[in-house]
C-alpha cells in the first residue's frame, strides 16, 4: 500500500476479531455494526470518507456486517489518502456473543506503513473487557495490535475496558502515540495501557491512563522509546519488562520516561526481570516524575514473581545504566519507597539517584530505602536517604 487509507467511521459497532494473513498490507475483521440509521453530523471533511452503510452494513446489531466492514477497509486502502479517521464507537461484543474465544486480538492492523489511526478526540474503542474479566484464566484478547506497521502515528482515541491489553504495539520501526485516553477499572485484570515489544523508536507523549495493570508496558526486543507527559492512575505504574520469563532472553536499551505524574498508583517507575532470563536492560532514564500517594514509587527488581512460589535461579537478564533524576511527590509505601533489588550472580550496575525528595502520605511511616546487589551513587536524595548503593570506586 505504501500509504496509509484515510478511513472515517461515522457509525457506532459491533466488532470481533480481526485474524489477518501473513501478507503485508492487509486489514480484516468480522464485524456487527449497531447504531444509528444515519451517522452524524461531523464537521471534519477528509479528503476522502467512507461509510460502511455504503456497503451493506445493516447496523442492527444482529446481523452480521462483517463484508460490509471488510469492503470499505479495501475501498479506503484503495483511496491511498492521508489516514484512517475513526470519529464513533467501535464496541465489542460481549464475551458470550463471540463465536471464537481462543484468539489473540480483537482488532488488529498488520504490515499497513505509514498508517495514522486519528480519533480526533471522538473516536472510541470500547472492548467491554467486564464480560471477560470476570472468567479468569480465559484467554482474553488485545482491544487493538498494530503489528509491524512502519512510520506509525496514533491519536486522540478514547480506549475503554479493553478485554486484556488496550493498545499493543509489536514489531513497529517509528511510531508516535499521542493524546490517548485510557480507562478501565483499577480492579481489571491485566488490562495494560499501552504494551510495547520488538520495537525501535517510539514516542508516546501527552496521554492520560487509568488501568487495573500497567500504564505502559515496555517489552523485550525494544529500543529508544520516549515517554513523557503521561497521566497515570490507577494503575500499576510505567514499566520496563517483565523480561527474562521462562528463560527467555530479552534486549531493551534507550528508555527515556520524563515528566509524568502518578496519582494512587500500585507502583511508579520501575524494572522487572525475572529468574532464569538473560539478555540486558541498559540506558534507562527517569526524570522529573511527580507522585501523589504512590506505592511503592522506585523499584528494580530482579526477583520479579507474580505468583505465590517461583524457583531460584542464577541467571538474569542485566540491569545497568539506569538513572533516576528529579523525582518529587508523596507516597503510602509501608515497605521501601526506594527498592532496588538486584542478583547476587548478576547484579545492578551504574545505578544514579538524584535530586529524590518523595515524603511519605502518613508521618506515622517514614519512606526508606533498600539495596541488595545494587552498584552506584546517589547525590541529593532527602526523602528518602538512599545511603544502600554499592559504591564502585
Amino acid at each position: 500500500m505504501g500509504s496509509s487509507a484515510y478511513f472515517l467511521i461515522l457509525l457506532w459497532a459491533f466488532l470481533e476479531l480481526s485474524i489477518i494473513g501473513s501478507a503485508r498490507n492487509e486489514i480484516g475483521f468480522w464485524a456487527y455494526y449497531n447504531g444509528p440509521t444515519q451517522p452524524p453530523s461531523l464537521s471534519p471533511s477528509p479528503k476522502s470518507t467512507v461509510d460502511v452503510t455504503a456497503f451493506g452494513a445493516v447496523g442492527d446489531g444482529k446481523t452480521d456486517d462483517s463484508k460490509a466492514f471488510e469492503s470499505a477497509w479495501e475501498a479506503a486502502c484503495r483511496e491511498v489518502s492521508d489516514s484512517t479517521k475513526i470519529l464513533g464507537t467501535i464496541v465489542a461484543p460481549a464475551r458470550e456473543a463471540w463465536t471464537n474465544k481462543n484468539l489473540g486480538q480483537w482488532l488488529i492492523f498488520q504490515g499497513v506503513d505509514s498508517l495514522t489511526l486519528e480519533g480526533d478526540g471522538q473516536g472510541i474503542i470500547d472492548g467491554q473487557g467486564a464480560t471477560w474479566w470476570e472468567n479468569g484464566n480465559d484467554r482474553r484478547p488485545d482491544a487493538l495490535r498494530i503489528s509491524h506497521c512502519n512510520n506509525l502515528q496514533i491519536s486522540g482515541l478514547k480506549h475503554i475496558n479493553s478485554q486484556k491489553f488496550h493498545v499493543v504495539i509489536d514489531g513497529c520501526i517509528n511510531a508516535t502515540i499521542s493524546r490517548l485516553h485510557i480507562i478501565a477499572p483499577s480492579t481489571s485484570p491485566n488490562t495494560d495501557g499501552i504494551d510495547v515489544g520488538s520495537s525501535t523508536n517510539v514516542l508516546i507523549n501527552n496521554c492520560t491512563m487509568e488501568t487495573g495493570d500497567d500504564c505502559i508496558a515496555i517489552k523485550g526486543g525494544t529500543s529508544n522509546v520516549t515517554i513523557s507527559e503521561i497521566a497515570c492512575g490507577p494503575g500499576h505504574g510505567i514499566s520496563v519488562g517483565s523480561l527474562g520469563q521462562g528463560g527467555k532472553r530479552d534486549e531493551v536499551e534507550g528508555i527515556s520516561v520524563s515528566n509524568c505524574t502518578f496519582n494512587r498508583t500500585q507502583n511508579g517507575v520501575r524494572i522487572k526481570t525475572w529468574q532464569g532470563g538473560s539478555g540486558f536492560a541498559r540506558n534507562i532514564n527517569f526524570s522529573y516524575i511527580n507522585f501523589t500517594e504512590a506505592d511503592n514509587p522506585v523499584i528494580i527488581d530482579q526477583f520479579y514473581c507474580p505468583h505465590q512460589i517461583c524457583t531460584n535461579k542464577t541467571s538474569a537478564v542485566e540491569v545497568s545504566n539506569v538513572t533516576f533524576t528529579g523525582l518529587r511527590g508523596t507516597s503510602i509505601c509501608t515497605n521501601s519507597t526506594v527498592s532496588l533489588q538486584c542478583s547476587d550472580t548478576v547484579p545492578c550496575t551504574n545505578i544514579v539517584l538524584a535530586d529524590v525528595d518523595i515524603t511519605s502520605a502518613d508521618p506515622q511511616n517514614p519512606t526508606s530505602a533498600v539495596c541488595l546487589n545494587a552498584y552506584g551513587i546517589a547525590q541529593d536524595t532527602y526523602n528518602p536517604t538512599v545511603d544502600c548503593l554499592i559504591d564502585t570506586k
